[in-house]
């Protein structure tokens, strides 16, 4: 007697929305885990050393900064600059690994973006929150061509 085993259907895609600085367009489907979300979010981060993701990050820390009041002291700022890039270049890795079609958010990628958003290190809420746009804005910016970059960036920053 054999068993048999079924695959299982390919889940939906979800739709791509505009980050929002309040946290809310994250969707249910980032806080699951899964092996497929673990795999993209390694590859993720390694494609996040690569010059496109690091172009793509620093464009979006550029604009994006002077619109933000965080409040970091002096000698916090530049280690919070520093976070805040680096969770811009994991997002842009996995915008450069999502297989979405445009405006389709693949969910284990969305998956990857909520193991990547807990592992954001302890901040106070307000600098978490933001970290968390970072990355999901990285996303997005790199779900974008390059015709549509600075536009997809204008909106971005236009949120803040």
């Amino acid at each position: 007697m054999g068993f048999l085993r079924r695959a299982r259907p390919a889940p939906e895609p979800l739709p791509l929305a505009l980050p929002r600085p309040d946290g809310s367009t994250w969707l249910n489907a980032m806080a699951q885990s899964s092996f497929e979300a673990s795999t993209y979010y390694e590859m993720a981060t390694r494609r996040a050393y690569e010059p496109d993701a690091h172009a793509l990050a620093d464009r979006l820390v550029e604009a994006a900064m002077p619109r933000v009041a965080t409040g970091a002291s002096a000698e916090d700022a530049p280690y919070l600059r520093k976070v805040l890039l680096t969770v811009a270049r994991i997002g842009a890795g996995l915008g450069l690994v999502d297989p979405s079609a445009p405006g389709e958010l693949d969910p284990g990628v969305a998956g990857a973006l909520g193991l990547a958003r807990r592992g954001l290190p302890a901040m106070q809420p307000d600098w978490a929150l933001l970290g968390a746009w970072f990355l999901a804005a990285g996303h997005f910016l790199a779900r974008h061509d390059a015709a549509a970059g600075d536009a997809a960036l204008a909106a971005l920053v236009d949120e803040l």
